[in-house]
């Protein structure tokens, strides 16, 4: 073995350079390779998925505002949505249904609101 400071050649039972006394490095065997642990199966998990219903809702809620039995429909569809969400942990949308549920709501009350001003309107003419 040669010394790593002066290059020296020693005995390999030196622990020592027989001329500058650095300690000599042991060689070392050869790591051995560990077997790999094989993959743990991940669970598998379904993929998440929008609620049909919850798109239809929403936009049956934008849409409500102008024709207002789609209002109507965009409530129906919502409730119906946030139901099916609530039971199935894979569905998403539940903002979507809340915001048809929202619009369609608000499409009724702008429906109602039209309606008896034009009842009132016209009694009065």
């Amino acid at each position: 073995m040669y010394c790593s400071k002066c290059g020296e050649q020693n005995s390999d039972r030196n622990s020592y350079c027989s001329k500058c006394g650095v300690a000599l490095a042991k060689p070392q065997p050869p790591p051995q390779l560990q077997p790999q642990a094989a993959p743990v199966p991940q669970p598998h998990l379904a993929p998440e998925r929008t609620s049909g219903m919850a798109v239809t809702s929403l936009v049956l809620g934008i849409i409500g505002f102008f024709l207002s039995p789609l209002a109507i429909l965009a409530v129906i569809f919502g409730i119906i949505a946030m139901n099916k969400i609530s039971t199935d942990p894979g569905l998403k949308g539940k903002g979507m249904a809340v915001a048809g549920l929202v619009l369609g709501s608000f499409g009724i009350i702008v429906t109602v609101i039209f309606i008896a001003i034009v009842i009132w309107v016209s009694a009065n003419l």
